[in-house]
């Protein structure tokens, strides 16, 4: 850069990024602190889209980008570039290639790219029967909501937290919900084990969900769909319903995600599972190079040895913050350089049972009850996950706060053990 200001690039407008940017600023690092974003919003709370009903309305759109937007947006040392996709980058050379054909020179380089949804259909998103959808931003959620309030049916490919969370917000607005989950016996098995997703399973079909699974999900997929991994973009474009589409039922696909690094390809990186990092965010292997929120696959701090890649909100918030200060660091600001230490946390909710997972459950070979029945999951009931006789984990199923007490001394006493 020939600039006497240094320029730090943030590809990506989620949370991570701009938490990123303004780490920072606040750092007091003086330097134009510039975030791409291939939507067209501002940085927005993306898992509030599918947390409750939106009414149905000519401005129900503007409405809704209103009521998720996130605080600091409008931060006047942000230089927002939205709208705009990095197609490639650089790293030795510090330039990016735009979709425009720009070419946009960095000092330093924060990657918070994120990840999309996993597509199966192999074209023109729909099919027969069905127009298929997946939910990751602001304008899916729009085209979505808008059809769940005209639709009689629902179809939901997928048990994990998205389809979950679909599925009730289906009921609300009075759908008939079906839900496909060909390779499991229900929700979150890959996390919490098998006896505890045949729990969540009745208890879904026990609020009016159709819930089938193995070969009888399978009979009900879309012929021209497998379940490959297509990384087509523009098939996930949403857009208002067409009068084709309104004779299709809505089929909704959550059936993972793809984190978003082709563009990030001939760079000599590892990007087998996101972008390895190390504890402080840096990219291994890239100088001035560092990465935040879904992408980044970093040193478990509760499992030596391992790396992980965490797809959830406090996730993003804390790895941007520490690749700001890490940026800042770089460009010779005598600051303390944060690592990834913190405790895994998460939540969710659907038809009104609320499910807390802490730890590393999905790594346990053994599992125990620790109060509360799983017949019963409504009045409580707390399963702690260890591994060689070690705890590392643990779950929460309740209506209301019945054993909040307890969990929350579980959950001390997790975290001294891991410490």
């Amino acid at each position: 850069m020939t600039s006497s200001t240094p320029r730090i690039a943030i590809i990506g407008a989620g949370i991570a990024g701009m938490r990123a940017a303004k780490a920072l600023l606040k750092c007091g690092a003086d330097a134009e602190a510039v975030i791409f974003g291939d939507e067209a919003h501002r940085t927005y709370n993306r898992p509030g889209l599918t947390k409750k009903r939106y009414e149905a309305s000519d401005s129900a759109k503007a409405a809704l980008a209103q009521e998720l937007a996130v605080a600091g947006v409008d931060d006047h040392g942000l230089t927002w570039r939205l709208g705009t996709r990095v197609e490639k980058v650089d790293l030795r050379k510090k330039v990016l290639r735009l979709s425009d054909g720009e070419i946009h020179a960095y000092d330093s380089l924060v990657i918070a790219t994120g990840v999309r949804p996993r597509i199966s259909l192999h074209a023109g998103g729909q099919c027969d029967r069905h127009s298929h959808r997946s939910l990751r931003g602001l304008d899916d959620a729009h085209y979505v909501h808008e059809r769940l309030q005209k639709s009689s049916s629902v179809t939901i490919v997928g048990a994990g937290f998205v389809a979950c969370e679909m599925a009730t917000l289906a009921k609300e607005y009075g759908c008939d919900v079906v839900m496909l989950e060909t390779r499991r016996v229900g929700p979150f098995q890959s996390i919490l084990g098998k006896t505890v997703a045949l729990t969540l399973k009745q208890w879904i079909v026990q609020n009016g969900v159709s819930f089938l699974t193995g070969e009888a999900a399978q009979k009900e997929m879309c012929k021209q769909a497998d379940h490959g991994d297509l990384d087509k973009r523009e098939r996930n474009i949403s857009r208002s319903p067409a009068d084709g589409e309104k004779s299709r039922s809505l089929l909704i696909e959550a059936i993972g995600s793809v984190p978003n690094t082709e563009w990030l390809e001939g760079n000599s990186l590892d990007l087998s599972d996101g972008v390895c990092v190390d504890e402080h965010m840096r990219v291994v292997d890239a100088d001035g190079v560092f990465a935040a929120g879904d992408i980044a696959r970093y040193p478990d701090p509760w499992q030596r040895g391992k790396f992980t890649r965490m797809e959830f909100w406090k996730n993003a918030i804390n790895t941007g913050d520490i690749a700001g200060k890490g940026a800042a660091a770089h460009l010779g600001h005598d600051i303390d350089i944060s690592r990834i230490a913190y405790f895994p946390h998460m939540a969710t909710e659907m038809f009104g049972l609320r499910i807390q997972i802490a730890g590393s459950p999905a790594a346990a070979d053994s599992t125990e009850i620790v109060c509360g029945d799983l017949n019963q999951p409504d009045r409580g009931v707390i399963v702690q996950y260890a591994r060689n006789g070690r705890p590392i984990g643990a779950c929460y199923l309740d209506t209301g706060a019945h054993l909040n007490s307890t969990y929350i001394s579980l959950l001390k006493t997790l975290k001294q053990r891991q410490s």
